[in-house]
């Protein structure tokens, strides 16, 4: 059964259609196990191979009104762009010692960035379907260098007070862009929102920050209380309890830094996707996600505790309990179902990851 037929459209004539994720813990551990120790064996080489079976599988398991993702890139033009990107850090470490070069390694680094943001677009979107139907990327490198250019002179004059508006800026290129099959996404006005994202993100910064110490506190009471502390410092010395303390600091500060960036990360894409539309002659759907500041809070707090208590072992774990989490407060507020989208468009092909591949290297959101 579909699952418009789950959702018929409400009294005020919009279709609810959402999104559905059925990928378990279990089968992405093992999948994610294999990948890395065969990335270890071949010296890298198959991180290729990895990053499409993960792709693949995950994208394979989200669904939107009956109709499946699928992610078509291949290894070899993924290796291709791979060993570009270690050429590329490659020329960076080894011109540290020669200021100039270094410096016009960066210069041109920051040139590019327009560029790479879309190859990196063109590859993703090119590369990922929906229902059979390719997304792409129309937006041409000289209209990238535009919106950069206006991002980044907005963010400098005002010194960064401006950035929703510099952001909005840089999205509503990208969105304006993006295309499924003949829709096309739009981004609405939404700086007061990102004001309004950041201010909560400042807010979940003090709570983390909080609970962080707390943590912190009761974990050096209990070594206090239990000997563990006076133990070591009279087995190894004062010098390897104050070394411990400054180990021990670190990772409460980076179990603050974490869990606030990543809520931050999600505060604003939660504002970005909330007032994002795909717009069809036959169609006008906006995209809803309703997932609570209280549950963010609480999913990068604990994400970010596992993470450091299980040394990373619990990645899998936390990646499919993020992407459910999302994808169940996702869903599509639509005019109509989405029959009124073309069955299929041109295979829309791409083969050149050499964009992706250097923008993540950069450590890139999609252009900046």
């Amino acid at each position: 059964m579909n699952q418009r037929d789950h959702h018929p459209a409400p009294p005020g004539g919009k279709y609810v259609l959402p999104f559905a994720f059925t990928a378990t813990t279990r089968a992405y551990y093992r999948l994610w196990l294999v990948n890395v120790v065969l990335t270890i064996v071949t010296l890298g080489i198959y991180s290729a191979w990895a990053k499409v079976r993960t792709q693949k599988y995950l994208l394979g398991h989200t669904t939107l009104d009956d109709g499946r993702f699928d992610y078509h890139g291949k290894p070899i033009a993924i290796l291709k762009g791979r060993l570009i990107m270690l050429l590329a850090l490659a020329a960076w470490t080894f011109s540290e010692s020669l200021p100039l070069l270094h410096a016009a390694i960066a210069l041109l680094a920051i040139a590019a960035a327009p560029w790479l943001g879309v190859q990196a677009l063109r590859f993703r979107l090119a590369n990922t379907s929906w229902n059979q139907m390719r997304f792409r990327f129309s937006g041409s490198s000289a209209d990238s260098y535009k919106a950069f250019a206006k991002s980044w002179a907005l963010l400098i004059l005002s010194l960064g007070l401006a950035w929703p508006w510099a952001t909005q800026i840089k999205q509503r290129f990208i969105a304006g862009h993006s295309m499924l099959g003949q829709a096309r996404l739009q981004l609405q006005p939404c700086a007061g929102a990102l004001y309004r994202a950041a201010l909560g993100t400042t807010l979940a910064a003090v709570c983390y920050l909080l609970g962080a110490g707390m943590i912190g506190g009761l974990i050096w009471q209990a070594a206090t209380l239990s000997g563990f502390a006076h133990g070591i410092a009279v087995r190894f010395g004062e010098a390897a309890l104050t070394q411990l303390d400054i180990v021990f600091f670190g990772m409460t500060s980076a179990l603050w830094v974490m869990a606030t960036l990543g809520y931050a990360r999600m505060a604003i894409s939660r504002v970005l996707i909330n007032h994002t539309t795909l717009q069809l002659a036959a169609l006008e759907a906006r995209l809803v996600w309703s997932l609570s500041t209280r549950r963010m809070l609480g999913l990068h707090f604990s994400n970010t505790l596992a993470l450091l208590l299980s040394l990373g072992l619990a990645w899998p774990w936390i990646r499919i309990r993020t992407l459910r989490l999302q994808l169940q407060s996702l869903s599509l507020l639509s005019s109509s179902d989405l029959s009124a989208l073309p069955l299929r468009t041109s295979l829309n092909r791409l083969d050149d990851a050499r964009g992706d591949e250097l923008a993540e290297l950069m450590a890139l959101d999609l252009g900046w």
